[in-house]
């Protein structure tokens, strides 16, 4: 019927089936896991941009009303050391 040698190469090709089935299937849990990580940070940069976007939108309206503000600090600059000067005269 069989001898010992042909039961321990029987026994040796189911190993390495499960073997190789155990493999592959660590392989797929791994390519899964990437996948994950990878929508997750798809998802962390697109959140990072519309943070970079609203503080660019932030920081551009504060440059916009800065630069009337200046320019009255400067003509009330003029009008204190024109009423400074029209005092000591």
């Amino acid at each position: 019927m069989f001898t010992p040698s042909d039961i321990l190469y029987i026994v040796l090709s189911f190993c390495v089936l499960w073997i190789s089935g155990a493999l592959f299937w660590f392989i797929y849990q791994a390519a899964q896991i990437l996948r994950n990580v990878n929508s997750a940070v798809d998802e962390a940069r697109e959140k990072i941009s519309k943070i970079e976007t609203a503080i660019t939108g932030i920081k551009s309206r504060f440059d916009s009303m800065t630069a009337p503000v200046g320019l009255l600090v400067e003509g009330a600059k003029k009008v204190i050391e024109y009423a400074i000067e029209k005092r000591r005269n």
